[in-house]
């Protein structure tokens, strides 16, 4: 079967595909705010950041792909440079600035509780939630999945009979209810598998 494109792997084996996408990472580009200065760097080479986007600058904030997030993280919670977090960011960075200015006490965004980002690839919405991979949890979890071919694709991560993370593609309706799910930390082991059964209507039961 000939195929428009060919990828090589390392290991040498060769795939036919009909289209690569390149997920390269993201690299902090705090070179031009070096000279001079002595900022704290995180080991990827981020500017380091307290809980209140501060650097190890005085009166310098940073937001978005140049930080690093040097506070305790929530466990739901983690760094991953994308748009949504930087938009994040930059506005709570802005708030500690006016707080800074006006001597009044702010808390960390709610917005850092819970790791969410939403897009659309290939026309499909996008929603990843929490440890969406299974980030840092090493075998300590179990993945259920459902699958509908050309209309959706699911997948949630659960720990200790809890969700903590979540995949979801497609127009799935269960962002809202998977959102609750993960910040309440309900314990769904009774459930088992019927939490993704589609003849069942999860959202009635956690409404």
């Amino acid at each position: 079967e000939s195929w428009p494109l060919y990828v090589q792997l390392t290991n040498g084996k060769t795939f036919g595909c009909d289209f690569v996408v390149s997920a390269t990472g993201v690299v902090p580009n705090t070179e031009p705010f070096l000279h001079g200065n002595t900022f704290a760097l995180g080991d990827d080479g981020g500017l380091q950041v307290n809980e209140h986007m501060r650097t190890s600058e005085a009166d310098v904030y940073a937001a978005g792909d140049v930080c690093t997030a040097c506070w305790e993280h929530s466990p739901l919670w983690h760094q991953m440079r994308l748009w949504t977090q930087a938009r994040q960011m930059g506005w709570y960075a802005a708030r500690c600035m006016a707080a800074h200015a006006l001597s009044e006490k702010i808390e960390l965004d709610f917005c850092f509780e819970l790791f969410s980002h939403i897009t659309k690839f290939f026309n499909y919405k996008v929603v990843l939630l929490g440890k969406f991979n299974a980030q840092g949890l090493g075998s300590d979890h179990e993945l259920l999945v459902r699958c509908t071919k050309g209309q959706e694709y699911v997948k949630v991560v659960i720990r200790g009979g809890r969700m903590v993370g979540a995949v979801l593609i497609g127009e799935t309706d269960l962002e809202e209810t998977f959102e609750n799910l993960i910040l309440n930390q309900m314990d769904l082991s009774p459930y088992g598998e019927d939490l993704l059964n589609p003849n069942i209507d999860i959202e009635d039961y956690f409404d």
